[in-house]
């Protein structure tokens, strides 16, 4: 049937077709989510490659249109972001960019309507994790909780290295790549566009996050309560101050990504972000390539 009944009636769309369209807008949105997360950890390795003269362990390239980041030291950074589809035939590419490494890599491909989009049949891949594109278009109107017993504040210059050491023991990295991470992570300070905030129960250092501002535009990074503080509202704590910072700043579309089903993404939801794409991840191990 025709959507248009004669030239002077209005234009008129079924609500399958509004579906599609909402659903196209929100895959957008997931998209812009993953470019920002992207930026954030390519951002990080670069500060990181150049202030500790490390080229020959970094590497940040364009492989077509995918973000490949290799990093020989830490397995985490060794991703491909991939905001369009052009990197299934770049895959004898991505392997070759991570053959030889520790580590293999991680692609992030682009988010979808639900998991199973993607499937990788050549050897050495296997699906990894699954997470969750998040999105609000105005973080000035989003809730921001109520009052808690944390207090949360910017740490202070002295206090630096323990916000460093809490971020690492919230993330359990292993002790033996905390003292690289050390030297590696203190020049986040100088980065203008990134904010850092500390929560504290009375005098006790409860959690950490960290806020990435570009324009408008605001990204919520890495945030998490120590082990002992858990389950005890710090983290909605942490993600309120950093909505509310934005908006102080004058951020209006604020954007994050979390494990599906996991503490952060309930956490996310229960403040106003919204859930605009999932994507299922896959893992590259090299030592199976054969």
């Amino acid at each position: 049937m025709s959507i248009i009944d004669h030239p002077s009636a209005p234009v008129t769309l079924s609500l399958h077709k509004v579906g599609i369209l909402r659903s196209v807008q929100k895959l957008n949105i997931a998209v812009e989510a993953l470019q920002h997360v992207a930026r954030y950890d390519s951002m990080r390795l670069e500060t990181y490659r150049d202030k500790e003269n490390l080229p020959d362990r970094i590497c940040v390239s364009m492989i077509g249109s995918a973000l490949a980041l290799r990093f020989d030291d830490v397995g985490y950074f060794n991703r491909v972001y991939c905001a369009d589809q052009a990197w299934f035939d770049k895959l004898p590419e991505i392997e070759a960019f991570y053959r030889g490494g520790l580590f293999g890599c991680e692609i992030v491909v682009p988010p979808a309507d639900e998991f199973g989009s993607v499937s990788i049949a050549r050897p050495g891949w296997a699906p990894s994790h699954h997470y969750v594109w998040l999105h609000h278009p105005d973080c000035t109107s989003l809730w921001l909780g109520q009052p808690t017993p944390f207090h949360i504040r910017p740490p202070k210059a002295a206090e630096r290295e323990q916000f460093l050491l809490a971020y690492l023991q919230a993330f359990e990295a292993q002790a033996d790549r905390v003292p690289g991470a050390l030297r590696n992570m203190r020049h986040l300070f100088d980065r203008p566009e990134l904010d850092f905030l500390m929560a504290w129960h009375n005098d006790r250092l409860a959690g950490i996050a960290i806020l990435m501002r570009c324009g408008s535009t605001a990204l919520l990074c890495a945030g998490a309560a120590l082990p002992e503080f858990r389950d005890m509202g710090c983290h909605a704590a942490l993600l309120a101050a950093r909505i509310r910072l934005a908006s102080e700043a004058g951020c209006r579309q604020i954007y994050s990504w979390a494990e599906l089903g996991g503490q952060s993404h309930a956490n996310m939801e229960r403040v106003g972000l919204e859930v605009a794409g999932t994507t299922t991840t896959w893992r590259y191990s090299p030592e199976n390539d054969e």
